[in-house]
Formats: C-alpha cells, structure tokens, sequence
C-alpha cells in the first residue's frame, strides 16, 4: 500500500478544494493569459454550467452493489474523479497554478527566511533566485505620509518610483531587503509572507503580483509592513527573477499607547480540570480519538454564548464541544477566575451541535438558553440561579448552523430565527441529492431556514412561511444578524449564505418580510459566511459588512481564458466575484447601499469566518475584527 505524507495530502486535499470551489474542467490550453475583465460591480442573473462528466471506469467493489449508471454513488464517484484529474495543474493544463506554486516556494525559502533571521539566512539561495542583470527599486518607500496618527499606533504609507531600480544583482538586492528591515529594529517574532495575487504571461517575461505582509514585536507595540510587489521573471525554466518595483507601501508603527491581546485561558480556568483535559486540546485530537458519528463536523465549528445566567452582573461563558464532549458552563468569579458549573447547571450536552444563545424567553428577567443540537432546537428556562430546565424541542429541516434573535413583531417576546445550512437525511431522500451545491455559484437546495415566533411560556410556532421568509430559502445560510437598517422602527434581517447571493428581508411591519436584497444591492454574490452591522461612518445610518473568502487562486484563475469556457459572461463574471473576498456596504438612507468594498481596503482578509464591528480604541469610530482561517493539523509524517 502506497503511503503519503501529510504535505502530499494536504496538497492533494487543497487541489480537490480548488477544483471545486472554481469548477476546474481540466483543459489542456497551457496559457497564462489573462482574460479582459467584464463588469463585476453588479449581481447577474446566473444560470448553471454542465459539462459533460467523463466516462472513468470503475472498478468492481462488492461493498457497492448493484449501481445504476444514473444512481448518485456513481454520479459522485466520476464528479471525484474528474477532481483528481486536475492535482497536477501543469498536466491539466493550469501552468498560472504551477508557476504560482514554484514563485511561493522561491520566496517563501529565500526572501522571507532572509527577512525573518537575517543573520542565519542563506545568501546563496538569494543569489540563485535572482537572474544576470536583475535590478530592483528600493523595498521600503524613503518618503512617508501620515494616513492615521492614533494613540496606540502610526499608519504612514508611500511610494517608491519605479523608474530608481538602483539596487543591482544578488547583492544588491540583500542591500534593498536590509533596509526593509529598518522600521523592526530589534523586533522579536518577525514573521513574512507573501501571497501571490496574479500570474500573467508577456511576450518575453512572466509578470506576477505578490501580497506582502511582514509583522514583528517591539517592546513598545506591534510594527507591520504591507505592500505589493510586482515581480519580473523570465519567461523559460529555470525561471529567474529580473526585476521588482513596489507599490501600495504602508507602515504602522506602535504610538504610546497599544492595543494588544493576550491568551488568559490558562489562568482564568486555572481552577478547572475541564481546560486542561479537554479545552486545551485542538479539534484534531478529539476527532483522531472520537466516534464518527459524534464529531459530525470536519472543521469544527461549535460556538460560545455570553450571558449572565446568575444574576451577578458578571457575565459568564457557555461552551459548546465536538459531539462526545460535554459542552461547558463556566460561570465568572469576582476575582476574575472561572468554574466549571456545567453538571450543575444541567446542560452538560454531549449531543453535537453548533450555535446556542442566551435570551431572555419568558420575560422574568434572567437568560434563557437556545442550544442547536444538529437539526433540533432545545430552548431550557433558567430559574435565575444558573440552573437550566429543558422546556421543549422544536424540529428543523435544516441542520442548525448559527441563529439571532429578536423582537421582529413588537410583542414584547422574543423571536429567533435559525439557519439551517444542510438539510435534513430526510429531505436529502426526497431530493435524491448527495447535499452537494448546486449549482455552486447560485446553490438553493440547502437546508431551510426558520423563523419561529415566540408564543410565550416557551412555546415557538414556525412562521417562515407566513411571514414571507420561505422566498430563497434554500441557500446553504452560515449567518444572520438582525438590525433596523431603514430606520423605521422594527428589526431587519441579513442572511449570509455560502455558494451563492444572499438575502435581506426588510420587516414590512404587519408580521410579513420581503427580500429586498437584490434592490438595495446587497446580494453579494459570494462564500458568504458572516454578517455585521454597524455605522461606520457615523451618519446615524447602518452599514453592512459582510464575511466571504478571499482566494489568491481563485482571483488568478478566473481571468483566464481556459475558465469554464462554455459558460455566458455573467457567470463567468459571478464566479470572479466569488473570489473576491469581504464586502463593504454603505447605507444610503433611502432603502439601497453603495458597494465600497474596493475603496474601503477591508476585502482582503483571506478565508473569514467571522466578523464585528467594535470600537477597539474608543475613538468613537466603528472598527472591523474579522477571524479567518482554513484547516489546520500537526504534521504527523505520514498517514
């Protein structure tokens, strides 16, 4: 039996995700050429790509059975198929993707070691990227504007001509990476990357687009420096480095203040054997060492929910584990500690499930608590003292992936409203569908959202239907975030969804919802996985920010012309919007919002999860924490 290591699976594992995430048809044109960009600023209407699947065969499993040529096993056996075809992207034809793969390494190995540990790098490695004759302007602008002034930090960006390549050859180029390092001075925990932003093929050199990013620790703060490089290479293997010029050159130095986070966990659970035993553990543990069919979910994404569950002003944390772990209610002490009370308190779940909130359902003036177990709602009423009785059961079709809750009709009670990403075993029978999007860039045959009305003494009563929330309610939702963005008195609701648009219901005020989405241009073609409003701009109105993927590959890729090549032009223009990242929206006041994400500088922020608006310096202005990330795992050296 072959075996992998676990950088080859990893890789493998990212080429499939590509493959799928950009419907990779594997065509053999060998071409770098960009495409010329259509119009992406507004939302199309999409309609949905087929290609033929190739014939694979198959070999006999009697673990299968009998198989029909149109069963989905088989369906999905060619569709997986088809993606391991395309591993290799210089033999299916991506040379973009190989030569972008060689450039990561190349500057990962000698320029980022250079500038992380200067006095340990390899010279030569420097010496064998560059070409004969290479020559570069200067990495760091020598003359900086302020753009911010702030007390806890200086931003001041630059320019640096592209015209002064006065720093020649591999020496040269150590000599222009040196004076890059002048704003770290004696900074510990340097860290540089570069991602690669654009590949593009000229008559007699390669041009590539490089995001560079370069952070480290001082004693008086964080210094960070951030630019684009635009890179020259030659246009035959071996390929060599010609030239580099920047721009887009930003510095941010600490001022006398700081804003900084540290991890307190250890000491604030210090009291509790739950962190140590099973908190301070990574999900790939629990899921190396877990049944299946407990830790249903691959990328671990179980919640927290704050509240007061006891009435001591001091706010406390309920935690929610991989199915087979007891979720967790930490309960703050005055000295700052935590105890673990989740036994006590009787909602130790070890049911998997991932959202829950704390609401006070029945008025009395305590936190109730909603949990999402799977594709089921469990509301407990907590009798003021942080212990929790289960009050009822509500079903869902669609497996509950996040959920917000609000007043929508003024009763005085409030309502939550449910996302249910993946639909239910049941309905997936019905549909005779593997749960897969389809189609990916407009997907609506997801799980169904909810809307449930509280009825009082913890009844809910489903009505999504009734209340007109049941219009693209199939779109595979991750989020939703209530707010009165029209300023007319009752709560509003965006939906962000994956694989496709999105939707904001205005509350018409009678009970009922309209999805205005498409009309106030918040559709937001995308990967959408959070929402988060908040007046940025401090003209009393809400503006919107909404979470979705940044993808180098994705942006590189869907220029070119080999990119589903038999599809229309506002598909092919939706697919770029897919990969491009966060969005910006700013409130108009009359029921629409204008798009700024390109001029707001918030779209890249790579795979985000999450997102809020916070004052996190108390200037009175709303500023973005966004949490972003994708898989990852130890490396335990083979499978």
């Amino acid at each position: 039996m072959m075996s992998l290591s676990t950088s080859t699976v990893v890789r493998v594992a990212l080429c499939l995700l590509m493959v799928a995430l950009l419907g990779c048809d594997g065509q053999r044109n060998g071409l770098i050429e960009p495409e010329e960009v259509g119009d992406q600023s507004s939302p199309a209407s999409i309609e949905s790509v087929v290609v033929a699947a190739a014939e694979y065969p198959i070999a006999e499993d009697p673990g299968l059975g009998s198989l029909s040529l149109q069963s989905d096993a088989l369906q999905f056996h060619r569709r997986l198929a088809d993606e391991l075809s395309n591993v290799d992207p210089s033999s299916a034809g991506w040379e973009s993707e190989a030569f972008s793969e060689f450039v990561s390494s190349e500057m990962k190995h000698a320029v980022a070691e250079y500038l992380e540990h200067p006095s340990a790098a390899d010279p030569d490695l420097i010496a064998a990227l560059v070409s004969e004759g290479f020559a570069c302007s200067s990495l760091r602008a020598e003359k900086l504007t302020t753009l911010m002034n702030e007390h806890e930090s200086s931003v001041d960006e630059g320019s640096v001509a592209t015209s002064d390549r006065k720093y020649l050859d591999a020496k040269g180029f150590m000599e222009a990476l040196s004076l890059l390092l002048q704003p770290f001075g004696a900074a510990t925990e340097v860290y540089a990357k570069f991602k690669v932003m654009h590949v593009e093929k000229q008559e007699s050199q390669i041009l590539t687009r490089l995001l560079f990013e370069m952070s480290g620790k001082q004693p008086t703060g964080r210094v960070q420096v951030t630019a684009v490089w635009h890179c020259m290479w030659t246009v035959e293997s071996p390929w060599r480095l010609r030239s580099i010029d920047v721009t887009n050159y930003r510095e941010v130095t600490p001022g006398v203040g700081r804003i900084e986070f540290a991890d307190i966990a250890p000491a604030v659970l210090s009291k509790t054997s739950s962190y140590g035993e099973q908190l301070s553990k990574s999900f790939d543990y629990w899921r190396a060492r877990s049944d299946r069919s407990l830790v249903a979910d691959l990328l671990g994404a179980q919640g927290i929910a704050v509240g007061d569950v006891n009435g001591d002003l001091l706010d406390d944390i309920y935690v929610l584990q991989p199915g087979g772990l007891p979720n967790r209610l930490f309960i703050h002490q005055s000295d700052g500690s935590a105890i673990d009370y989740s036994v006590e308190s009787g909602v130790d779940i070890l049911d998997f499930c991932r959202s829950a909130l704390f609401v006070d359902f029945d008025n009395d003036g305590d936190q109730d608590l909603a949990v999402g177990l799977a594709w089921t709602l469990v509301v407990f009423e907590n009798d003021g003292h942080g212990h929790f009785i289960k009050r009822g059961e509500f079903p869902s079709d669609g497996q509950i992936n996040s959920m917000a809750a609000a007043d929508y009709d003024l009763d005085g009670r409030v309502d939550l409203y449910l996302c249910g990403r993946d639909a239910s075993g049941e309905i997936k029978a019905e549909q005779g569908a593997l749960g897969i999007p389809m189609p990916y860039y407009d997907a609506n045959n997801g799980g169904p959202n909810t809307l449930l009305r509280n009825e009082g003494e913890f009844g809910f009563a489903d009505v999504t239907e009734s209340a007109g929330m049941n219009v693209n309610n199939r779109r595979f939702s991750l989020a939703c975030a209530w707010e009165d963005f029209d300023n007319d008195g009752d709560q509003d609701l965006y939906v962000s969804n994956d694989f496709g648009r999105n939707n904001l219901f205005r509350n018409d005020g009678n009970g009922t919802f309209t999805d205005v989405a498409e009309a106030a241009g918040v559709v937001d073609v995308g990967p959408g996985m959070s929402a988060a409003w908040g007046d940025y701009n401090n003209d009393g109105l809400m503006d919107l920010y909404v979470g979705n993927m940044w993808s180098n590959a994705g942006n590189r890729i869907t220029l070119q012309r080999q990119f589903l090549p038999g599809a229309d032009q506002s598909t092919r223009n939706q697919a770029r919007r897919h990969a491009r990242g966060n969005s910006v929206f700013l409130n108009s006041g009359d029921g629409s919002f204008r798009d700024l994400t390109q001029q707001s500088g918030a779209n890249m922020a790579r795979w985000a999860w999450s997102s809020k608006f916070t004052d996190l310096n108390n200037d009175g202005r709303q500023d973005l924490i966004v949490a972003n990330g994708m898989i990852t795992t130890e490396d335990s050296g083979d499978l």
